[in-house]
This record gives C-alpha cells, sequence and structure tokens, in this order.
C-alpha cells in the first residue's frame, strides 16, 4: 500500500521468523512522539496521515495478509524519554518505529533505535545528527542543510544578501538556524543576526521588535505555526518591511487562519508533491486516503507522514537475505535522487 508501510514491512520480514507470518497476528510498529508541552502542535499533522496510511493499509489486506497495529507513546519533546519508549515498545515486540517527531525526540529514539537494532524509518526532521548515515536509521525527507541551503540561494539570485532568522529556541529549529549560516557563508556573506523564541511564543514581541533594528530584507523562519504567527504581526506592527521564507513544516492555510492577510506573501518551502495535485496516482491514493477517514482538509504534513522515497517500493518485493540495514540504505541513496 502506502510506501513507508511497505518499507517498515520489509524491514519486519528480515526480523520476524518465517513461521510468524502463517499467522493472523498483526504487525506492531511504535511511534514516539511529542503530544503534550509547548511543541505538540509538531504532532498533530503527521498523526492524521499515519491514521489514513493506516487504515488503508489495512483495508487492503494489511502487509502478506497480517494486519498492521500502531503503538503510540508521548516523549514531551525530551531525548531521554524517546528513547525509553523505543526501548519499551521494541519489548512489546514492535519490529520498527515509525517517524519520531521533532529533532529532540528523533535524536533518542534513533540512539535507542541503533543499540537495538530495530528500524526507525521516517524521523520528521531534518536535522544532521538524524539524517546522517547510521546502520538503524532510515530517514526520508532532505536535510535541513539542504532545504535551507535551497532557500538561500534563492535569495542570492533574486539578489537578497541581508538575510536574518527567527526561530523556536529548541535544538532542531537551531540546527536549521545553523544550516542558513552556513549557506549563507559559502556565499561569501553573513547572516544580519538571528532570534530564538520561546517555544510558547511569549516573547515573539519582543524578538520581532529586535531583529526588525537589523532591517533585514529577508527573514529565514524555523518555528512552530503559532510562533511564527505570533512574530510576523509583531514584525509588521513594528513598520519595517521584509519577505518570510520558512521551512516546509509551516502550514500555510492554518497560518492564514491565524494572521489574515499577515499571511500573505509568505514562502514556504516543498519538499514532497504538491498535495492537491491528484493527476499523480499516488497524490489521488493520499487524497482518498484522508477522504475515508473523514478529512476533507488536504495538508502538506500529513501527506509527508504518507510519503516515503522510491526505494521503499522495491523494498517490499526485495529478497529477505538482501534487505540488511547496511545495504538497503545504499540502495535507498542511489535511488531517492
Amino acid at each position: 500500500m502506502f510506501s513507508t508501510f511497505r518499507l517498515l514491512a520489509a524491514m519486519a520480514a528480515v526480523l520476524l521468523p518465517v513461521c510468524a507470518f502463517a499467522q493472523a497476528k498483526p504487525i506492531l510498529i511504535g511511534q514516539t512522539y511529542v503530544q503534550t508541552g509547548p511543541l505538540a502542535s509538531l504532532g498533530t499533522e503527521p498523526l492524521i496521515g499515519i491514521k489514513a496510511m493506516l487504515a488503508a493499509t489495512n483495508e487492503a489486506g494489511g502487509i502478506n495478509g497480517r494486519p498492521v497495529e500502531i503503538r503510540q507513546v508521548d516523549d514531551a519533546y525530551d531525548a531521554a524519554k524517546a528513547a525509553d519508549n523505543v526501548k519499551k515498545l521494541a519489548a512489546d515486540g514492535a519490529v520498527a518505529i515509525l517517524m519520531p517527531v521533532g529533532t529532540t525526540s528523533s535524536v533518542g529514539a534513533l540512539k535507542a533505535a541503533n543499540e537495538l537494532k530495530i528500524p526507525l524509518v521516517a524521523p520528521y526532521t531534518g536535522a544532521g545528527p538524524v539524517v546522517k548515515f547510521s546502520e538503524y536509521g532510515f530517514p526520508v525527507r532532505i536535510s535541513f542543510d539542504e532545504e535551507y541551503g535551497r532557500i538561500v540561494n534563492h535569495l542570492f539570485t533574486i539578489g537578497i544578501t541581508r538575510i536574518a532568522f527567527a526561530h523556536n529556541d529548541n535544538p532542531g529549529a537551531r540546527s536549521a538556524m545553523e544550516s542558513t549560516k552556513a549557506a549563507i557563508q559559502q556565499r561569501g556573506d553573513k547572516m544580519l543576526g538571528s532570534v530564538a523564541i520561546q517555544n510558547d511564543g511569549a516573547d515573539a514581541e519582543a524578538k520581532a521588535v529586535e531583529l526588525a533594528k537589523l532591517k533585514p530584507t529577508a527573514i529565514v523562519l524555523s518555528a512552530t505555526n503559532a510562533v511564527t504567527a505570533k512574530f510576523i504581526k509583531a514584525y509588521k506592527a513594528t513598520g519595517e518591511e521584509a519577505r518570510f521564507y520558512s521551512f516546509s513544516f509551516l502550514n500555510g492555510q492554518q497560518l492564514h487562519k491565524a494572521i489574515g492577510d499577515d499571511a500573505v506573501g509568505v514562502v514556504i518551502s516543498q519538499v514532497v508533491p504538491y498535495p492537491w495535485n491528484s493527476v499523480m496516482p499516488i497524490i489521488a491514493e493520499y487524497q482518498a486516503a484522508m477522504k475515508k477517514i473523514g478529512v476533507n482538509e488536504l495538508v502538506t504534513a500529513a501527506w509527508k507522514a504518507m510519503s516515503a522515497p522510491r526505494y521503499s517500493w522495491r523494498a517490499s518485493s526485495a529478497p529477505v537475505p538482501a534487505l540488511r540495514p547496511s545495504h538497503s540504505r545504499r540502495r535507498w541513496k542511489h535511488s531517492s535522487h
């Protein structure tokens, strides 16, 4: 069915005894994600996509005739809790870990997954420590280095070099800021400055005033929807003009609902196929799956949760002896360009 589950199922074929497939026992997949705390909104939309993918997969007969079950545990965006969750899920029989949400959770989960030798697929971040090669990590999105590098390249192409950065005060967002700073330096220039905003957005107004003093032409963002809305509204209230560029986690529809016309002109990068392009068969499949679970508003984050690299389509039919973590990761890297 959907490719992320096919990748997980192919890995499960390696990890489970052959005799298990003769039983109608569910394939258990675990997920540690942020459900509570100021960054809880990060997990809301990806979970909708996972729900749709799970329902569609099981309706189509599951994997090799077996239903797929997902067990989800809150880690409150804490690396140690995420690691503990992975260990508990593995002890409960999970054959793989799906999409820890955010950099901090993903770092903790990946550490535990490598220790336990259990595959971790599609971490919801592009931070360097998570996307770099590891035996049991299978990231499926581009890195922040590449995503923000392309934003910077676009800005320099259109003649914008006075660039500042605003981000949530957490490791993943700081990683995005560092990626942007490095991309600017590679072009022989310097970032004007940056501000770190509290994860609940309490100081967004003060940080907007601080950054406005630098008079940037463009402000690149790495922040949640709630923080971005507060920051942009506050920045525009200063009377200074700037263009806003965000990474792909930002939900443009929700931003427009929150701040109306102040959201006009905000540019959001896109790292997966356009989710409204129903001409593409996989997009049509996504739209149908969302509709079946009663969700009519299509969102990019939910689509990301259901999409994966082209390699994973082939992985589901790979001979079991050939699907070893180091070998399969190399095949994925070569086929995802």
